[in-house]
């Protein structure tokens, strides 16, 4: 795809620099691209500055990790203002939510009598974000899991021995977050949230009332009728679609950059909408 509009680097849970990002898309082909870390905006000056070096179409994104009852919930931002001190005062409350919960995960590993070295913990999160994920590659690297979807089963997912909810950090927060600053917001994977279509157009309906712009209807591992359900879905409600294809490196095997996204006539969209 000519536009990949979510991917992710080392400064949440990816893998490659944004320099790598950029110079990678280039060799996929790929002509504009978002930088879309969770709950971070640390790696966006970056890539800007490393697009701007070899020509390529760069958009200042994000994706804030939410929660509402028992489903995950992401929002995605584009076209960010990265000097608006309240979003990155907002931001740095979302940080140190973060942090509050792992250090509750690293309390359930204690009762159930693994030790976590923080430290060592770090070393797996080059970044400012510790995630799950991180914590996954660390019991990977000390053999306690044979693998990271073993990590998440007995461990880190939902009914998993040391899971801990997050706190409460709703969408309509974020999207209100991202159109204070002046931003497009796009709900993030909608079939990852719920099967269940009745849930989903609710929380669809709530947050266009905050805002909402778009859907994320082009995704790297929707099938070919998703993504057209999707894209009808954004019509229905008179949103525009974006896409893209997750990209984490290798933390994530056979997902690379372009694999999902839109065309340029597509993204264009987007941009006429933004001008106006």
């Amino acid at each position: 795809m000519d536009v990949d509009m979510h991917i992710h680097t080392l400064e949440s849970d990816g893998t490659y620099t944004p320099e790598e990002i950029i110079l990678r898309a280039m060799k996929n082909n790929v002509i504009a691209l978002a930088i879309t870390d969770h709950d971070t905006v640390a790696g966006v000056k970056a890539g800007k500055a490393a697009a701007e070096r070899y020509g390529m179409e760069f958009i200042e994104g994000i994706e804030i990790s939410c929660n509402e009852e028992n489903l995950e919930v992401h929002v995605l931002g584009y076209y960010l203002n990265l000097e608006d001190e309240v979003f990155l005062r907002e931001l740095a409350e979302l940080e140190e939510a973060r942090e509050k919960r792992n250090r509750k995960i690293i309390e359930k590993f204690e009762k159930i009598g693994i030790i976590i070295d923080i430290e060592e913990l770090k070393k797996f999160a080059p970044g400012n974000i510790i995630s799950r994920l991180h914590f996954a590659n660390y019991l990977l690297e000390k053999g306690i899991v044979t693998n990271k979807n073993e990590a998440f089963t007995k461990y880190l997912g939902r009914t998993g021995l040391a899971y801990v909810p997050k706190e409460n950090f709703s969408p309509e927060r974020a999207v209100k977050m991202i159109k204070a600053n002046g931003g497009f917001a796009s709900l993030a994977h909608p079939k990852l949230i719920t099967l269940n279509d009745e849930i989903l157009n609710d929380l669809i309906v709530r947050l266009k009332e905050c805002g909402l712009d778009a859907l994320e209807s082009q995704y790297s591992s929707f099938s070919k009728a998703e993504k057209q359900k999707f894209r009808k879905l954004a019509k229905k409600y008179g949103l525009l679609i974006t896409g893209g294809s997750d990209f984490h490196g290798d933390n994530r095997e056979g997902v690379d950059i372009g694999d999902a996204g839109l065309e340029y006539s597509q993204f264009e969209r987007i941009k006429r909408f933004l001008n106006k």
